[in-house]
């Protein structure tokens, strides 16, 4: 396995894997799938340096397993020293400890060297998984939002979580 940060490359298969996960889950709330323009564009938010990152995790052969991000939490200046995080793996990598390998890629070598504050992640209930590999990176529980999202009809809550940067 290899984690390095994503390249324009990577678009398709990030597609592939998040138009999965909007067909088959309420980890996104996107209702319809996206398009490649789409994936674009919020690809185009990263950078290979600074708070902002995507990474990816392929196996040796180039198959995409999985991905994290820290994105802008808000675009007002006060939030500036905020990042949110996302963490996606393909479904039959779950539970083999990429999302462990993903993040400390992310938060232990990408991010050890930036000027942040905290970290916040939205975790669609129910989700223990996500919730327990959060709280191993020292995300801590701050309120859940419930049933504030409707996704095909049904009404999803979310387990917001923060984490403290040493700064």
């Amino acid at each position: 396995m290899n984690i390095r940060p994503a390249t324009p490359d990577d678009l398709a298969p990030l597609l592939e894997l998040r138009n999965w996960y909007v067909e088959n889950s309420f980890a996104t709330f996107d209702e319809a799938p996206l398009t490649l323009a789409q994936i674009s564009q919020w690809f185009s938010q990263f950078s290979p340096t600074g708070p902002h990152r995507l990474l990816v995790a392929e196996e040796q052969q180039g198959q995409l397993l999985g991905y994290c991000s820290s994105q802008p939490y808000r675009s007002h200046p006060a939030f500036a020293k905020t990042i949110e995080t996302s963490i996606y793996i393909r479904a039959g990598a779950v539970r083999s400890g990429l999302g462990s390998a993903l993040y400390t890629a992310l938060f232990d070598e990408a991010l050890a060297d930036e000027d942040l504050h905290r970290a916040v992640v939205g975790i669609a209930l129910p989700n223990e998984a996500s919730v327990r590999l959060h709280q191993k990176f020292g995300f801590q529980p701050v309120g859940v939002f419930n049933e504030y999202a409707c996704k095909r009809g049904q009404f999803i809550s979310s387990q917001w979580m923060e984490r403290r940067f040493s700064t």
